[in-house]
């Protein structure tokens, strides 16, 4: 009974441990899924909490062995085509659907996509900027109904208790944890979030006052601070796929076209910046073309 009473009080230490070090460290990622409609292509991210290099890791990149992304599909959707971008990701995941036991809502159906355990490099990490892991293609239902499946989704709460299935979310990194040899893996998997909200989080962090609240994804995409300026404009531009020369123009408030920047965008966020030192003073615009529409970001030259 001591025996017991003691490991007992080990174990509920560990567990309070591990949970205040993921606080302490703010080593959480948070899991995405973005869809394009030009391409019909799906992507999963991670969205880290953190920065690299950091108190638990001192190297300037990310690493990590272990990993898995859920997704919750509708019933008739049919998973193909998944593609490696950090990682090596299972190519054929089985669909899990709900059993005749499951009382919940039976449209739905799951996707359990595992990483392999050998150590992926993740790059480097910036907080509040996505890092793309694979991407896949599907057929069946609604895009919009492709989902991250959610810690508190009824379904996970069922395959766990009744179907004994490990099918939650989870990510392990170096950052995870300090670095010594008695330290205990962390999971990092804290929650889901949207590209809408990803992209107002970087705008709020870049000091970027939102122009309204009916702002779309391509609107949100482009990031042009600071505003107002005097010598330099900083330019943030997501994209959710690969593109080749994407370009911003800078014009005045004429539309006469002062600058122009081609961009080779990778997936991510990218940067570019315009030098407006010898420019006069007065209202500009950075102009460009994203999904099919005309954005125009307003800054001001003092």
């Amino acid at each position: 009974m001591k025996y017991i009473s003691l490991l007992f009080i080990w174990l509920s230490a560990t567990l309070t441990w591990a949970q205040s070090n993921v606080m302490v460290s703010n080593s959480d990622v948070r899991f995405m899924v973005t869809h394009d409609p030009a391409t019909g292509l799906f992507t999963a991210w991670i969205v880290p909490g953190y920065d690299t290099p950091n108190a638990n890791n001192p190297e300037s990149e990310d690493r990590g062995a272990t990993a898995q992304f859920s997704l919750k599909v509708p019933a008739s959707f049919v998973l193909t085509d998944i593609r490696d971008l950090k990682g090596s990701w299972e190519k054929s995941p089985y669909k899990l659907v709900a059993p005749e036991g499951f009382t919940g809502d039976s449209g739905w159906a799951y996707y359990i996509i595992g990483k392999s355990p050998s150590e992926t490099n993740y790059g480097t990490f910036t907080k509040g900027e996505p890092v793309a892991l694979f991407t896949f293609k599907g057929k069946g239902g609604s895009s919009e109904q492709v989902n991250v499946l959610a810690n508190d989704d009824p379904f996970l709460q069922f395959a766990e208790s009744k179907m004994a299935l490990h099918i939650r979310n989870s990510f392990y990194t170096r950052s995870g944890q300090r670095a010594t040899l008695s330290a205990l893996p962390i999971e990092q998997m804290s929650g889901i979030i949207k590209l809408d909200e990803v992209l107002k989080q970087k705008q709020a962090q870049l000091g970027i006052s939102p122009t309204g609240e009916g702002e779309d994804i391509a609107t949100l995409s482009v990031q042009a601070y600071p505003n107002p300026t005097t010598d330099i404009i900083e330019l943030k531009y997501f994209s959710a796929i690969e593109q080749m020369n994407i370009t911003f123009d800078l014009i005045d408030n004429q539309g006469n076209v002062k600058q122009s920047n081609s961009l080779n965008a990778k997936v991510g966020f990218n940067n570019t910046r315009f030098v407006v030192s010898n420019l006069s003073g007065g209202v500009y615009f950075v102009r460009s073309i994203v999904q099919g529409q005309r954005i125009a970001k307003k800054i001001v030259k003092q």
